[in-house]
């Protein structure tokens, strides 16, 4: 008994399930970012509504009476000290090591798992019929749309325009009007002297950990002009080069069948009349695939904007954000277009540097002491500022869509790419899924958390080998085996990748670098797709349910035993974290512990099963003994089994030890003859050291 207290007196286990129950407390307050469809919809007059902000926060109420319909939940003062709890939980030195072991665990289990299970997951994967990890959906839920495409496919697209529509008017000025050839004739290059190297928009070692050098890849021939022209969507000749590529893109993906993705393309906040420029862009040249949703990401650049002279305040760049759309959910035949555009979108997303962080200017103050309405400095908004008034009001915004019988959107910021650490917690907080979570492996807390409330980390391996960690330090493989909701996404093609293929690209590096096998590749992919923003229904047709605790082999090619493994795990976790008292809690810690079992040590002692199996772990519980004749495979005179090496290590090796044979293996007698005295003989002249055969 003295042991186990002092366990629970070292662990603390008590006090940190509860702050672990309490973190996850705060996250249910304000995730997910999506609501259930109320039974009352289509039942509200759109009519009948009117809505407003009141410091920063869509209000919608009834136009009669002005009574709530649709309220934030919180405030941003209250959403600030749930962060302030959160970073206290995180940095707790007890909680640290508690999640640290328990990770640790996990990934222990997940290795005997593989050891055991492997032929068995072969097994499933090979009876079932037609499915392969090639014709399993799968979805890059992280991709930007104007780096949608790879560097050799938009140098072909430039020499094409530029060999046989060089006339093409790409400019005005006033009266005066600039073709595309003239364009390149100020540069001295024509069609036949463009190449990858000139073209200079791959990411190469000048860009690692420069953000900056980056985004000017962005840039082609290292010209701004050339991207306005190919690669916007708002420009003079209305973004007609940009849609010709995407029709491009999108028959790519139709041919494939089995690649989706989700593509970002950009609302900024600086005027009223972007929604109505990037939805006719869309619909006029019928860049709708079911291959393709698309996401909306909103570039933190209010200080850029503020000293442009595109807005005054802050809470300019919400109105021009929300106010569009929320006036065409309330009366859709204002703008028709708009309407059809949102019903394409999954959801939204923040982005921008998050290792940026220039001095303030005019900021002595915490952010949550201005109102948006007042703030008018020269200085950015906080990551947490920023993510609060985004998430709060797309939350209000699906509200009222689900009354009205319309899609939701999801919430997926980036996050934990670089900068500070504590743009994980907000993300925690509000995120429904999110892009990077690299700065993740820095807090063993935050892991657990997102572990257990299994927030979905579309990863991208290939872009931070190139912008901030290398592929031997990506903590990917350490997620993916402990049993974070995963997967893999491509962010920049443009800059990073070579094929035509860029989501399967990176599935084929990540399975050379982390040796993953068919099962975890088709579980990655089978992750891609719950945590994308397609319909439910979509998702059931691909996988067959679309609930996480349902799998469908047929459809996913996930091994049953897999799921039921990352099934069991989380109930063990959550069960020691759930616990109602320090008894109920140690238990449950050391349950999930493999332990070497005790056999049974009676006079009898002859039986190989444990004592107690029940009370063993799933992994190393026994294999049922084979039904039927068995013929044994072990040569009939081997007193050892020899040494395991490594292909890898065996170079060079000209003998291995024999391990020494014990007493009860050589005293041991065959139940099939007497030993004879030649059998006595040959063993004792046996060598202990076995020559490698030539």
């Amino acid at each position: 008994m003295a042991t186990h207290n002092g366990m629970e007196w070292a662990l603390d286990v008590e006090r940190v399930c509860k702050k672990l129950q309490r973190a996850m407390e705060l996250r249910e307050k304000y995730a997910p970012c999506t609501v259930r469809p109320d039974s009352q919809a289509c039942k509200i007059d759109p009519k009948g509504v009117k809505f407003e902000f009141r410091k920063g926060q869509m209000h919608v109420l009834r136009s009669s009476d002005a009574s709530e319909l649709f309220v934030p939940r919180t405030t941003v003062a209250e959403f600030y000290a749930d962060m302030a709890e959160l970073f206290a939980t995180r940095t707790d030195g007890s909680v640290g090591t508690f999640c640290f072991q328990r990770l640790k665990l996990l990934q222990t289990k997940f290795e005997l798992y593989t050891m055991s299970h492997f032929d068995r997951e072969l097994e499933e994967q090979m009876a079932t019929s037609h499915r392969d990890f090639y014709n399993v959906r799968k979805v890059d839920t992280h991709i930007h749309h104007s780096a949608a495409m790879n560097a050799k496919h938009l140098l072909r697209f430039i020499k094409k325009k530029l060999k046989y529509h060089g006339d093409d008017v790409v400019s005005k000025h006033g009266e005066k009007q600039t073709a595309l050839k003239d364009v390149f004739s100020e540069l001295d290059i024509g069609w036949y002297n463009l190449s990858l190297d000139k073209l200079n928009v791959v990411a190469d070692v000048t860009v690692f950990h420069r953000f900056d050098r980056f985004n000017e890849k962005y840039n082609p021939l290292n010209q701004p002009q050339l991207r306005t022209i190919f690669l916007k969507t708002d420009n003079e000749m209305g973004g007609r080069y940009m849609a010709e590529i995407t029709r491009e893109l999108l028959d790519d993906l139709e041919e494939s069948k089995y690649q989706h993705t989700e593509w970002r393309l950009s609302i900024y906040g600086r005027k009223r009349d972007e929604w109505s420029k990037l939805s006719a862009w869309v619909c006029d040249n019928n860049l709708i695939s079911t291959n393709n949703r698309w996401m909306i990401q909103v570039p933190r650049l209010y200080a850029v904007y503020h000293s442009s002279g595109f807005i005054a305040t802050f809470q300019d760049m919400l109105d021009n954000i929300f106010l569009p759309i929320f006036e065409c959910t309330v009366d859709p035949g204002s703008n028709p277009k708009l309407a059809k555009f949102l019903s394409l979108i999954s959801g939204f997303d923040s982005v921008d540097d998050e290792s940026k962080s220039s001095l303030p200017k005019d900021r002595t103050f915490s952010s949550r002491e201005l109102e948006p309405a007042e703030w008018n400095i020269s200085d950015n908004p906080s990551y947490k500022y920023y993510n609060y008034f985004m998430h709060s009001n797309i939350r209000v915004l699906n509200q009222l869509r689900a009354a009205l019988g319309m899609n939701q959107f999801q919430y997926r910021p980036h996050a934990g790419e670089a900068g500070e650490l504590h743009h994980l917690d907000t993300a925690y907080l509000l995120a429904d899924c999110i892009a990077h979570g690299i700065k993740m492996r820095q807090s063993m807390p935050l892991q657990y958390l997102f572990y257990l409330s299994q927030v979905g980390v579309a990863m991208s391996p290939c872009s931070n080998n190139h912008l901030f960690l290398s592929y031997s330090k990506s903590p990917f493989q350490e997620f993916f085996m402990r049993g974070l909701n995963v997967s893999l996404s491509t962010d920049d093609p443009l800059m990073f990748h070579q094929t035509k293929e860029p989501l399967m690209e990176e599935y084929s590096l990540a399975k050379q670098f982390f040796r993953l096998s068919s099962s975890d590749l088709c579980e990655l992919a089978r992750n891609s797709v719950l945590q994308s923003g397609f319909s439910p229904e979509v998702k059931a047709k691909w996988l067959g349910s679309a609930n996480p605790d349902v799998n469908n082999i047929n459809r996913s090619n996930v091994p049953n035993a897999r799921l039921r493994f990352r099934r069991i795990c989380r109930q063990e976790e959550m069960r020691l974290v759930l616990a109602d008292n320090r008894g109920d809690a140690m238990k449950a810690f050391r349950a999930g512990i493999p332990s070497v079992p005790e056999y049974d040590t009676s006079p009898r002692g002859d039986s190989l099963v444990p004592a107690d199996a029940r009370e063993l772990s799933p992994l190393l519980m026994p294999a049922e003994p084979p039904r039927g004749r068995v013929r044994s495979l072990t040569p009939r005179h081997s007193e050892a089994a020899l040494p395991y090496v490594a292909p890898e290590a065996a170079d060079g090796i000209d003998c291995m030890e024999m391990p020494p044979a014990s007493k009860s293996a050589a005293g041991a007698r065959s139940p099939s003859r007497k030993r004879s005295s030649e059998d006595v003989n040959e063993g004792a002249a046996s060598p202990n050291k076995v020559r490698r055969p030539e």
